[in-house]
């Protein structure tokens, strides 16, 4: 039985089951909002040659000194909407993190560079690459996290987006930018909806922690086949990388609204005329994906995760 295959089987079973069922470095500048979690605060911190800002989510409750950790890598919408406010599929993954008892950040790539959503320019032209800027963003805020006292620096993970997840495809392997042979290390990685191409065209890729991936198979604007055959790849590789495939689900299918939409002018080398295509939440895959992240996670911590998983 093809990864494929074993996937599809495995969600149309789970399914219908589910359907019934303080810091060293001081941020320079906060706002509180409201938060289930605690206070959060928006940060900046120092990144590659310029000053990267992000929102920081605390833990719920105070039962443990330090806490595991997550860093958050939006999409290439970017980590705000047009209000300049924390986008709500961001906000809700960043929750549920505090919630589950993570110092949640979200760290924003585009604002320090001047830039908004850049879904509609092509990859070549766009202002922050996953596999280059954003890689050393990433481990800018893993530098930062454990600096602070309520961070356990042996329990910080990193997951993303589309373009983050696509990040996240560059911070597993040994070479990414910012990676030092001495540095701090993530646990573990998530990455949703990512490009896979990249990968397998390089001989020498491997990863260097555990990789979870989460894709639509409907996905019309990055292809999750690629995915699913680097998951086959390193199926028996110290770092597993494993890949679970939705079906039904568009890109965003995690979103908190389970409304799809067609995007004419993103840019997708795929389509006619290289624009358009669908996102939008999927709520069975939502569900899903939300308690398969929630168990991934307590595999690598000692202590079971609190809160419920939704």
């Amino acid at each position: 039985m093809t990864e494929s295959t074993f996937c599809k089987l495995g969600i149309a079973m789970l399914l219908p089951l589910l359907l019934i069922l303080g810091s060293c470095a001081t941020p320079d500048r906060a706002a509180t909002f409201a938060s289930k979690a605690g206070a959060e605060q928006r940060i900046t911190l120092p990144g590659p040659g310029l000053t990267l800002s992000g929102v920081l989510f605390p833990p719920a409750g105070a039962r443990r000194a330090r806490h595991p950790a997550i860093v958050l890598l939006h999409g290439c919408s970017g980590m705000l909407d047009a209000r300049g406010r924390l986008s709500s599929n961001q906000r809700a993954w960043a929750e549920r993190f505090a919630q589950w008892g993570f110092v949640a950040l979200t760290l924003d790539s585009f604002s320090p560079r001047g830039a908004g959503s850049i879904c509609p320019i092509p990859s070549a032209e766009r202002p922050a690459r996953p596999w280059e800027d954003r890689t050393a963003d990433a481990y800018a805020a893993l530098a930062w996290l454990v600096r602070r006292s309520d961070v356990d620096p042996q329990r910080i993970f990193v997951a993303g987006w589309s373009h983050g997840g696509s990040t996240v495809m560059g911070v597993v392997r040994p070479e990414a930018p910012g990676r030092l042979a001495d540095g701090p290390r993530f646990r573990a990685a998530i990455a949703f909806y990512p490009g896979c191409p990249r990968p397998p065209a390089l001989n020498n890729y491997r990863p260097t922690m555990p990789l979870l991936i989460l894709h639509g198979e409907a996905d019309d604007w990055v292809p999750a086949a690629p995915c699913v055959d680097l998951a086959r790849h390193f199926a028996d590789t110290p770092f597993i990388v494993r890949t679970l495939l939705y079906p039904g689900a568009h890109h965003g299918f995690d979103a908190p609204s389970n409304r799809l939409v067609f995007l004419p002018d993103v840019y997708n080398p795929r389509a006619p005329g290289g624009r358009g295509a669908h996102a939008g939440g999927h709520e069975p895959s939502r569900a899903h994906a939300v308690q398969e992240t929630r168990a991934y996670l307590s595999g690598f911590l000692s202590i079971p995760l609190p809160g419920p998983a939704r």
